[in-house]
């Protein structure tokens, strides 16, 4: 089959589809379409009547279609709809498929929103880790809601500019492996994406005693709201 047999079956195909469309509209009056645009009786009937006229004059300026043409069209158009019918339907079930995908891909990417939010996605280990910048230096995080701060690993701080060597790890804490000490800081900018916090109350970690910094809520609280929805968390600022 040539291009230009293609494309005549294609358009003949949409036309056969279009009049079967208003074939349906004419014996069923479109009850639920003419009650949302207030029109009268015969307004459902003008548009079915319409297209049926189209598809005939059309057919006119196409000429005589092939029978293999129509089918095909009939079937590529009809497959296309069906494709379109069952995305809409499923199109929750879709994105949490996507966003469980992205969570493998790329774990702690944190997206920009349109309304300002930042989401990230939750990884395959069932925790939210971010990405973010800590005076102008990336910085993973493990989200961390029972920290009362930001707990930034010892290596994290110093590639952040802090000078380790002057730090007094006086503060004790509570951790999952027991008491320890952490040094009190202050981070200048903390960046999550489109989210910019400055003057964040944080500690440092000593040296191997934390795999990776944590963004607990000294950060948090600073946000208008935080929510987890299923395998998403919203930052909302």
């Amino acid at each position: 089959m040539n291009g230009k047999s293609l494309l005549r079956g294609l358009v003949i195909g949409a036309l056969v589809l279009a009049m079967v469309g208003g074939l349906v509209a004419y014996f069923f009056d479109f009850a639920a379409v003419d009650q949302t645009f207030e029109a009268n009786d015969d307004g459902p009937r003008i548009v079915a009547l319409s297209a049926i006229a189209f598809v005939m004059l059309a057919s006119l300026v196409f000429g005589p279609p092939r029978l293999r043409e129509v089918l095909t069209a009939v079937a590529t158009w009809g497959t296309l709809g069906l494709v379109l019918v069952a995305g809409y339907t499923y199109r929750f079930e879709l994105a949490g498929v996507g966003y469980r995908v992205l969570g493998a891909l790329a774990p702690g990417m944190a997206v920009s929103q349109g309304d300002g939010s930042v989401m990230v996605v939750r990884d395959p280990s069932g925790h939210f880790q971010i990405e973010g910048d800590v005076n102008g230096r990336a910085v993973r995080f493990l989200v961390d809601t029972g920290a009362s701060a930001v707990v930034l690993t010892h290596d994290d701080a110093r590639r952040a500019g802090i000078d380790v060597n002057a730090l007094s790890f006086s503060v004790p804490v509570s951790t999952a492996n027991g008491r320890t000490l952490v040094a009190p800081v202050q981070i200048e900018t903390l960046q999550l994406a489109d989210i910019r916090l400055n003057g964040v109350r944080s500690f440092v970690a000593q040296p191997q005693s934390l795999e990776t910094s944590l963004l607990g809520m000294s950060a948090l609280s600073r946000l208008r709201s935080w929510t987890v929805e299923g395998d998403r968390l919203v930052l909302n600022p």
